[in-house]
């Protein structure tokens, strides 16, 4: 899988997100409880080169209460975007919706 990422005319960062993205979901899921299973990551870097990440862990109807570990996640994820691109995030942010 290649990520390609390009310097446009302005100087800031052009690259296709997808496998970014997916590469950022596998971080995030290896530090969820296995009755999670819907989760969604969206990322924008801006035209400063500032990488934002929302992490969307939609909750299943049965269960009240996840014990969800979010300094875990935010660590994953902050490695992987380290070693993907070599930019830190400027902000992770974990949302949680219920069916």
């Amino acid at each position: 899988m290649y990520i390609a990422i390009e310097k446009n005319s302005r100087g800031s960062l052009d690259m296709r997100l997808t496998a970014f993205n997916k590469l950022l979901l596998n971080a995030a899921k290896t530090s969820l409880p296995k009755e999670i299973v819907n989760v969604e990551i969206q990322t924008e870097i801006t035209h400063d080169n500032l990488l934002y990440i929302l992490v969307k862990i939609v909750l299943p109807k049965g269960i009240l209460t996840a014990h969800v570990n979010e300094k875990k996640i935010n660590q994953n994820i902050e490695q992987a975007a380290q070693q993907t691109l070599n930019l830190k995030p400027k902000n992770i942010a974990i949302a949680y919706s219920r069916n």
